[in-house]
């Protein structure tokens, strides 16, 4: 039986889907949200870890990625700054596991002549970064992998460990995996400059939680909704689509918008099914094996920061709060969450004294994204050949409409790629139910 009849069904209530439905609700739609989980946000999240909001997902914001600024502009919200500035100390793991302690000054300086000379032809390349495949050589490179460009650059020891460090972070895989100019694409967005890129990444956070913010699009859109139950199939007819949930009820709409992590369309039931391009999209583009974690440790390390070369199981490790009373949490990003088992605490503490020395870790708080049955993956990251390609995972299918941060032609690890799609399918669902001249 059919619950109820909609203009637009949006599943997923990241922030693709509360931007999609915030902008057909402005057109005067009636709009139904779908939500697998029992909240807001999807790959964004804010939890408490020792009475502290900490983000446990999609974090980094700037007033250069234009989406999420105007966002935080339009409702309010400021900037939170994470203590990335001044460092006390620096350390630099190699692949081999040796720790080097670097003065604070020598590491800035030898990751930023790295990116720069990894980035040195994102103007070249990106001219126009929010058309990313004007440029046809952006396509033939994406057959070269940011490891095969790492090594023609005739890097040092330290420029290579700490860049080779970020890119795994970045693909949550080997390098040897991830598309060259999908990572280069970033540093054109921000204004071709290395310095803004790594304020976007690392230093700054949505004052209040993006919690906060997701909360605020969804109070503004005043949707209906639908939490806590995955989609089951999706059905498309000349006059219509048809949503079944895993409960068996199901919803009818003359669009729908899918806003999933690329490859949790896998675990629905077109009909009929979407064409070979998507499918392989879906198969093959994305490989972010990633995880967040936090650790408590008993000493005040200060303020610190470490990049740790693949293999090892932590990317960056960075001081998030510390004082003689609390000691130190540490946030920790990791790129390849198949290296550590993030329930053994004894493996995680025993990574963290490698670093540390012997410190006294008192809790954890993992959060693996590859294993959220919801996400499957940390962010899209694309793997080398499939970069040029994310035009057929956004491209409309009939009344399917297709959007989260993988179609997104700027930012499309980040939030503001999120929003951006959700402002691109509203913009098509419109010019779709307009009526004919």
């Amino acid at each position: 039986m059919i619950e109820k009849t909609y203009d637009a069904i949006v599943v997923g209530a990241g922030f693709s889907g509360l931007v999609a439905a915030r902008e057909l609700k402005a057109q005067g739609k009636s709009v139904l949200i779908i939500e697998a989980r029992q909240r807001l946000g999807g790959r964004t999240h804010v939890v408490e870890f020792l009475g502290r909001p900490v983000e446990i997902g999609g974090a980094g914001v700037h007033w250069c990625q234009p989406h999420v600024f105007a966002e935080m502009q339009r409702y309010g919200f400021g900037f939170k700054e994470a203590p990335l500035a001044d460092l006390d100390k620096a350390y630099m793991v190699l692949a081999d596991g040796q720790i080097i302690d670097v003065p604070p000054a020598t590491f800035d300086s030898e990751y930023i002549t790295a990116f720069e000379k990894f980035c040195g032809r994102s103007r070249e390349l990106f001219p126009r970064p929010y058309s990313p495949l004007d440029n046809q050589e952006v396509a033939r490179l994406d057959g070269v992998s940011a490891r095969e460009h790492l090594e023609s650059l005739g890097l040092n020891e330290l420029q290579l460990a700490s860049m080779n460090a970020e890119l795994t972070l970045y693909g949550g895989a080997p390098t040897t995996e991830l598309s060259y100019p999908s990572f280069v694409k970033f540093h054109a967005l921000a204004s071709w400059d290395t310095v803004t890129f790594t304020d976007s990444e690392k230093r700054y956070h949505v004052q209040g939680g993006t919690n906060a913010l997701c909360q605020a699009i969804f109070d503004d859109c005043r949707a209906d909704s639908e939490f806590g139950v995955p989609v089951e199939a999706v059905t498309q007819a000349d006059n219509g689509v048809t949503v079944t949930l895993a409960d068996k009820r199901t919803f009818r709409a003359l669009t729908c918008v899918l806003t999933l992590p690329t490859k949790v369309y896998a675990d629905i039931r077109f009909d009929p099914p979407l064409p070979f391009e998507k499918q392989a999209f879906i198969e093959h583009a994305e490989m972010a094996d990633g995880a967040e974690l936090y650790v408590h440790v008993r000493q005040n390390l200060g303020n610190t920061f470490t990049f740790c070369d693949d293999p090892n199981p932590f990317n960056a490790v960075q001081t998030y709060a510390y004082n003689d009373e609390l000691g130190t949490i540490l946030k920790i990003t990791i790129g390849r969450q198949s290296l550590i088992d993030l329930e053994d605490f004894d493996a995680i503490a025993a990574e963290i004294r490698k670093i540390h020395g012997d410190v006294e870790v008192l809790e954890a708080l993992p959060y693996n994204w590859a294993k959220d049955e919801y996400a499957r993956t940390s962010y899209p990251a694309m793997r080398k050949g499939w970069f040029s390609k994310y035009k057929d995972m956004a491209k409309p299918e009939g009344r399917l409409f297709f959007a989260g941060s993988a179609t997104a032609d700027g930012w499309h690890e980040y939030i503001d790629g999120a929003i951006e799609s959700g402002i691109r399918v509203g913009r098509e669902i419109r010019h779709f139910m307009r009526p004919a001249a």
